[in-house]
């Protein structure tokens, strides 16, 4: 028995479709709209893992290692073929023919010399993939503490911006009942106006440094971003007692100048080692037809091996040895011009965050306290009749402004911290994990 199904109508097939690709539509936008939420320290391995930028520098790790591995080989075999014939001569039947096979070989340890040299650009690469690394965790730290400051910038600027306008409606109140003149309306709400200012400049700096922070994680212009966690302000300054040796060596940028030192001289040995050419070996074989009195045409067959070796009389390689040396007095200057740089750049951070330490202090400590006590007063006499309103209003949004500009205080200290932390190379590397994830390791080839 078999059952016969009902066929839905067009049009009802068309909406059920409709439906279905309108919640489609839905769900994914409901899903790219989902905020990601990141601290300090997962916005930066975020940003390892996902910039662009970063993953192009890695593919200089795979060009360095393809060259590796094909490094330090013998040059390709040479075959040689020869006939000859007197057939255009006395036309006796006297012929020969010759196979042999050329192999170069160097006189030196060229070869050796040659995959030393790809090896140090291995290193190079790696250590400046690693030194693109540690910018990075620099600069999206910087974005952070930028935006994660703009966004409570701007909720105190809200903040003033509500309380000025119950204010405007307490004096427009007062103004009516002839408490108060009309130009203290007037100037609240010039005031007001000025908050609006203040806000929309906060909104646009929120929204550009948010858009900065989506770029330098390597996240979709759409991507929603929630800061979790908070920047703890330290009570006493952090230690300047930065040893100079023990900075340059975990600096990665310090690091790839001693490479590329290591990797000049490198190119110097490898220079000299070719000012001798490679000597030719040749191995033959020949089948020779010749006459013979009184026998006649006898056939025979030769075997022989011979010799070619260069006279470094002219071409010397003295040129590339040169340039080689030159990049080793190249590399020498820059390693020195970086010391030079880091210990002054440090020493200059290190005040600067000191300093900012201080400011910040003083503007979290005794201004805030005495504001925030001012205002309990004022509630307080508010309540036995002694204050009026508008003197608690003003002295929230007193507390207001004392609250941004040490807001911005601590900013600046966090910012001069960052940047402690970038010049003494304290910042975690993830070349573990992340370092030219696309490589496939070759096995090491003999010459």
């Amino acid at each position: 028995m078999t059952m016969k199904m009902k066929s839905i109508p067009r049009k009802q097939s068309t909406a059920l479709c409709l439906c279905f690709v309108v919640g489609l539509i839905a769900r994914t936008t409901i899903l790219a709209d989902e905020p990601i939420s990141l601290t300090r320290g997962e916005a930066i391995e975020t940003a390892i893992r996902n910039n662009l930028d970063l993953a192009v520098v890695g593919l200089d790790i795979d060009r360095a290692a393809a060259r590796l591995h094909w490094a330090g080989r013998l040059s390709n075999p040479e075959l040689h073929l020869a006939g000859t014939t007197d057939a255009w001569g006395l036309d006796e039947g006297e012929e020969s023919f010759e196979i042999g096979v050329t192999q170069q070989f160097p006189l030196t340890s060229r070869l050796k010399k040659d995959r030393m040299v790809s090896q140090r650009q291995v290193d190079l690469a790696r250590i400046e993939f690693r030194a693109r690394q540690h910018e990075l965790a620099y600069d999206v730290e910087k974005v952070w503490i930028t935006l994660w400051a703009a966004e409570r910038s701007e909720q105190f600027q809200r903040k003033l911006l509500d309380l000025n306008k119950e204010i405007v409606a307490f004096l427009t109140d007062r103004v009516q009942l002839g408490e108060v003149s009309p130009l203290d309306t007037v100037q609240a709400s010039l005031n007001g106006n000025l908050l609006e200012q203040r806000l929309g400049i906060s909104q646009a700096k929120v929204a550009s440094t948010r858009s900065e922070l989506q770029a330098v994680l390597g996240l979709a212009p759409g991507q929603s971003i929630q800061l979790a966690g908070d920047l703890t302000f330290p009570a006493e300054v952090p230690s300047s007692s930065l040893d100079l040796e023990t900075v340059l060596g975990r600096r990665p940028d310090h690091a790839a100048l001693l490479a590329s030192r290591g990797l000049a001289q490198a190119q110097r040995e490898l220079a000299e080692t070719r000012r001798w050419d490679d000597v030719a070996v040749k191995v033959f074989v020949e089948q020779e037809t010749s006459n013979d009195e009184p026998v006649g045409l006898e056939d025979n067959t030769l075997a022989g091996i011979g010799f070619s070796i260069p006279l470094p009389f002219r071409k010397q390689n003295g040129l590339d040895i040169e340039k080689a040396e030159i990049d080793q007095r190249k590399a020498n200057r820059a390693i020195d011009a970086k010391r030079f740089e880091v210990g002054h750049s440090l020493a200059a951070a290190v005040a600067t965050r000191k300093w900012a330490h201080r400011l910040a202090v003083a503007a979290g400590g005794e201004a805030l306290s005495l504001a925030a006590k001012n205002l309990a007063d004022l509630q307080a006499a508010q309540q036995s009749g002694l204050a009026g309103p508008l003197q608690v209003q003003q002295a929230q949004a007193q507390l207001l402004q004392l609250e941004t500009s040490a807001l911005e205080l601590r900013q600046r200290f966090h910012l001069a911290d960052a940047e402690v932390r970038f010049l003494s190379g304290t910042y975690p590397m993830f070349n573990e994990v992340h370092e030219a994830s696309h490589f496939v390791s070759r096995p090491e080839v003999s010459p």
